[in-house]
């Protein structure tokens, strides 16, 4: 757990990470979901305590990329830097793992930064109040949000081993993912989830599985443009869950 918790943030708790072992347990990508989200959580409601509501979702965002780094955000980049490109898989898996960021992935950072802006601008504006039920909520939409993110990233390395082998550190989470460990990561989402919305509306209880959704688009994308699923294509379906997810908080909440 000290592995994966500072393999998918900033913390340091351990200088040196072993991948094999984060590969291997995976399953427990909620947990450090759980840690990301109270942490932005309590930025979030101090911010929103003390700061007009624009200049409290900016500090908001950027404790999410402070805490958990910016390793998946470049993921987005490289991602659709690979799915505008011109020509054959190969071509555009090329694109895809330059390290030059191109017109493409510039846009998806910055669309996908804005929309989650105006997210945590909705949702913690609309249900900010300075009392322990306000902080419950503020508490359950970023854990909620991040479980979403990382239940993607489980979907994506065991539906990524439907496809051709690829390389790096996509691969190794591909091999080392199982079902039985995808299926400890749903269920413990589930119960996350469940713990975070038994005092609000039921429904809400299903927003933490945006991430799925998310997921299997991403990996329809990436395997009609790249035939394989990579760990840019994994990071861009963390980010992309955690947007669609806090849009989802904000429409709901709004």
């Amino acid at each position: 757990m000290l592995d994966i918790i500072s393999f998918l943030t900033q913390i340091p708790i351990r200088e040196e990470v072993k991948l094999e072992e984060v590969a291997a347990r995976t399953y427990l990508f909620p947990f450090a979901a759980v840690v990301i989200g109270f942490l932005v959580s309590v930025v979030a409601f101090v911010s929103f305590m003390f700061l007009v509501p624009v200049i409290a979702s900016l500090f908001t965002l950027l404790a999410i990329y402070l805490i958990s780094g910016l390793i998946h955000l470049d993921g987005v980049a490289d991602f659709f830097d690979g799915v505008m490109a011109r020509g054959s898989r190969s071509e555009k898996r090329k694109a895809m793992k330059d390290v030059k960021i191109g017109i493409a992935g510039l846009f998806a950072v910055i669309f996908l930064l804005l929309v989650s802006l105006f997210a945590i601008e909705t949702v913690c504006a609309t249900t900010f109040d300075s009392n322990l039920c306000a902080y419950y909520t503020f508490a359950s939409v970023f854990i909620i949000a991040e479980v979403s993110a990382k239940i993607s990233m489980n979907t994506c390395m065991m539906v990524g081993k439907r496809f051709e082998d690829g390389d790096g550190m996509g691969a190794l989470f591909i091999r080392s993912s199982t079902w039985s460990g995808y299926v400890v990561a749903l269920l413990s989402s589930a119960l996350i989830a469940l713990i975070c919305t038994i005092f609000t509306v039921p429904f809400r209880f299903f927003i933490a599985f945006a991430g799925i959704v998310v997921a299997f688009v991403v990996v329809w994308i990436a395997k009609k443009k790249f035939g394989t699923v990579s760990g840019d294509v994994m990071g861009a379906s963390n980010e992309l869950a955690r947007c669609v997810t806090l849009l989802i908080w904000a429409i709901v909440l709004s």
